[in-house]
């Protein structure tokens, strides 16, 4: 299809149905011109169509009326002033007419004002009146309606014309008809010209629109080729822009002149009109061709993206405004450069006298010395008078303020390098005290500090081994104790004098052991992706209060077979959350799993749905049937049990396992102990 659609043939073909369509619709047009030019000189320069949509509203009826009026008019007001009367009314108008001003009577036939309204189409101008069925302009009756502005104009014996105030008499009117039979001719020949134009427009427009579709397929695919994407110019597409505008211009403007020309020529100097018809159509479509290329090759240097390599105007504005903002640039950076020089500069300095502190004590010192010199020096001008005893005893006290100063700076050093030497020797509990003022005060404070925190992370890291060795012995503990029943089951049912209900219920037993390892190492298996960032959690809008009902109706049976009160508060309204529902419902299983194995029986179990401070906070709460003597912090370690001597099923990952989902969905999990009470809290924003 891309072949088809980019070959040459075809490109050809969609350039001459162009040139085709514009030379028939150029043809058709001058033809419909050539007519009413034609007609417009018959009829003394009138227009016979001018896109009317009835005859009884045309500009042809309403031009005759008037033109005719106009010449009767000016033939009462100026006797002989159309030497061509006649020879006027018979070309603009075919219809009768009566006039009479004063004494002056024209006409070709006698009409009474009854007979002229009664007729098809008529003018009835008498002294201050105007009646009439066709449109007639205000200042070709002015003078009838005003009537002390009608002047009458009479010729002298010696030839001179005299003008003269007119009062109107009885009878005077200007009366004009046309009957069906005279406006026949007029309409006949209106109606061809409506005729003439619509035949053409109707042939031009689907020229028009063919020529118009089969130019965008030659702007889409100039230039392009079937064997590759590359667009591929010729000659003349490396010509200025500019250039190639300008000859657009002059060829659309030159084409215009030269159809102008033509056809005064062929209207005012008697050359064939269809000569200069053919001459013109052939103009026109070299023209046509020529713009059609010109524009097709501005097309192909869009397409390139040489559009502004070909025009000079674009590049000159390009180059200035890179060198515009080049300069700009250059200024822009080396104030930077400036800026950043003076900051380095400046800093540089401050930190060497003022941020170190042995330069910033010396620079002290110093100029503190060189003050006390010189006022030492201006005491001895000021008191030699009085002896030299008082300068040299200023001296030697400053003298002894500045060796003390320097004895107390030296010790504060010693202070510091004992500090670091024990720190490094282990000894993490030793504490600076007693340090000068100023820089050595808060040396000591920060290595104090740092002595606090290398102990903290020493007992975190003596936890985390602890950790760890109880992590491994509970996991071999869990994983041994059920494969042990498992191994000694198995043995017993190979003896062959069981029976098979004893052998049933070594089977049952084995099943049982079995899924408690299933649901161990499947435990250990979530809570390893959730903390290793591997587990995908899918959060949506959760209402809290819906998913504590389903958590408690799926465990309503064990918390009934578990001798257990249930009491829960939920609010009546939706407490909406951010979090992953499958997730939040394995939190809520652990959780009322872990009342249903550790509270005591005979308790209440507490379940309950509150809104603090913009959250949502899910909590449980129940009486343990062990004494917890372990630390909250710890119970949600994975394989850290709250029951020491491990008699119950649980495999201690449960809270571990809530804890991680819960915090993987942007919550807070709590737990706390108070006494024999166990609570947890489960903490998330409430959603809007």
């Amino acid at each position: 299809m891309k072949k088809v659609m980019r070959s040459p043939i075809l490109k050809g073909i969609a350039f001459a149905v162009c040139l085709i369509c514009v030379a028939l619709a150029a043809l058709s047009a001058g033809n419909a011109l050539q007519w009413f030019y034609r007609q417009y000189e018959q009829r003394g320069g009138n227009q016979v169509y001018l896109l009317e949509s009835s005859f009884d509203q045309s500009h042809m009826l309403n031009d005759s009326f008037s033109s005719a009026f106009n010449t009767i008019n000016s033939e009462l007001m100026y006797e002989g002033a159309h030497g061509q009367f006649d020879s006027d009314m018979n070309i603009t108008f075919s219809g009768d007419y009566y006039a009479k001003l004063g004494d002056r009577v024209i006409k070709n036939t006698d009409l009474t004002i009854d007979e002229v309204i009664n007729s098809p189409y008529y003018v009835a101008v008498t002294p201050g009146n105007v009646q009439t069925n066709i449109m007639l302009y205000y200042y070709h009756y002015e003078n009838w309606v005003v009537p002390e502005g009608y002047l009458y104009s009479t010729v002298t014996e010696d030839g001179d014309r005299t003008e003269e105030p007119l009062t109107f008499q009885d009878g005077d009117c200007i009366l004009m008809r046309l009957t069906k039979e005279q406006a026949s001719a007029l309409q006949a020949r209106w109606e061809e010209g409506h005729r003439i134009f619509f035949q053409t427009l109707s042939r031009v427009i689907p020229l028009f629109f063919v020529a118009l579709i089969a130019y965008i397929y030659l702007l889409f695919v100039t230039g392009r080729r079937a064997e590759d994407e590359e667009v591929h110019l010729v000659l003349i597409d490396r010509m200025f822009v500019e250039f190639n505008l300008a000859i657009v211009l002059c060829v659309v403007i030159g084409a215009a002149v030269a159809v102008n020309l033509g056809v005064e020529a062929a209207l005012y100097s008697g050359v064939s009109f269809d000569l200069v018809l053919s001459l013109l159509a052939a103009l026109l479509v070299c023209a046509f061709a020529l713009v059609m290329e010109l524009l097709l090759s501005l097309v192909r240097n869009l397409k390139n993206r040489t559009f502004v390599e070909r025009s000079f105007i674009l590049r000159t504005i390009r180059w200035c405004w890179r060198t515009v903002k080049r300069i700009c640039r250059w200024i822009v950076d080396r104030c930077k450069d400036i800026w950043h020089g003076v900051g380095r500069s400046k800093d540089s300095l401050w930190h060497k006298a003022f941020q170190n502190y042995k330069t910033r004590k010396v620079l002290i010192v110093f100029g503190v010395y060189s003050a006390v010199l010189a006022f030492c020096g201006v005491m001895l001008g000021v008191m030699i008078d009085f002896g030299w005893g008082t300068p040299f005893m200023l001296g030697i006290g400053w003298f002894a303020a500045a060796a003390w100063l320097l004895i107390r700076r030296i010790d504060g050093f010693d202070c510091v390098v004992d500090a670091l030497r024990r720190l490094r020797g282990g000894d993490l509990t030793y504490k600076l005290t007693d340090m000068p003022e100023g820089v050595f005060a808060s040396m000591a404070d920060d290595i104090n500090s740092l002595g606090d925190g290398m102990q903290i992370a020493l007992q975190n890291e003596v936890r985390a081994e602890r950790m760890k060795s109880e992590l491994i012995t509970n996991v071999s503990h869990d994983l041994k104790t059920p494969l042990t029943s498992i191994l000694n089951y198995s043995d017993l049912l190979c003896q062959e004098h069981l029976t098979p209900e004893e052998a049933n219920d070594y089977a049952r037993i084995i099943h049982q052991k079995g899924m408690r390892l299933k649901n161990l190492t499947s435990d250990l298996f979530d809570i390893s992706k959730v903390q290793s960032g591997a587990e995908r959690i899918f959060c949506e809008r959760l209402d809290s209060c819906t998913l504590v009902r389903q958590a408690l109706g799926e465990q309503d049976q064990s918390i009934g077979d578990g001798k257990l009160t249930l009491k829960v508060d939920l609010p009546e309204h939706e407490v909406p959350i951010w979090a992953d529902g499958k997730k939040m419902s394995r939190v809520m299983e652990n959780l009322i799993g872990n009342c249903i194995k550790y509270a005591m029986p005979g308790t209440r179990v507490f379940v309950s749905v509150m809104e603090q401070e913009g959250n949502a906070v899910i909590e449980l709460k129940n009486i343990a049937n062990y004494a917890m003597d372990f630390d909250a912090s710890e119970i949600t370690e994975r394989f850290v049990r709250g029951d020491a001597a491990r008699s119950t099923e649980g495999s201690g990952l449960g809270l571990a396992i809530a804890k991680s989902y819960v915090e993987a969905c942007g919550g807070a999990f709590a737990v706390s102990v108070d006494g024999d009470l166990f609570k947890v809290q489960i903490t998330f924003a409430i959603q809007p």
